[in-house]
């Protein structure tokens, strides 16, 4: 995760760099941006960000749905996120 934070860092300065100059280094900004996009550990970071916020929709819906907060199939958790908003 230390390397997500440090992801985050490099974005947050790239941006305050990119408005500071005015758009610029637009270009340049936009290049190293995709350049880091393409790397392994974003890959990583979006990886767990994504299993995070499943592991928090099958929780989430397992409790509006009033049973206990066990772990849900994916297929189930569309099914069920259906079923609550009436769709389904």
């Amino acid at each position: 995760m230390k390397g997500g934070l440090n992801l985050l860092a490099a974005l947050a300065i790239g941006y305050v760099a990119g408005v500071k100059t005015g758009g610029k280094n637009f270009d340049e900004l936009s290049r190293s941006l995709k350049a880091l996009s393409q790397t392994d550990e974003f890959t990583g970071v979006i990886s767990a960000a994504r299993a995070e916020v499943a592991a928090m929709l099958r929780t989430t819906a397992s409790f509006l749905d009033g049973g206990p907060t066990r772990p849900v199939a994916t297929g189930d958790l569309v099914a069920r996120v259906r079923h609550l908003v009436g769709d389904g």
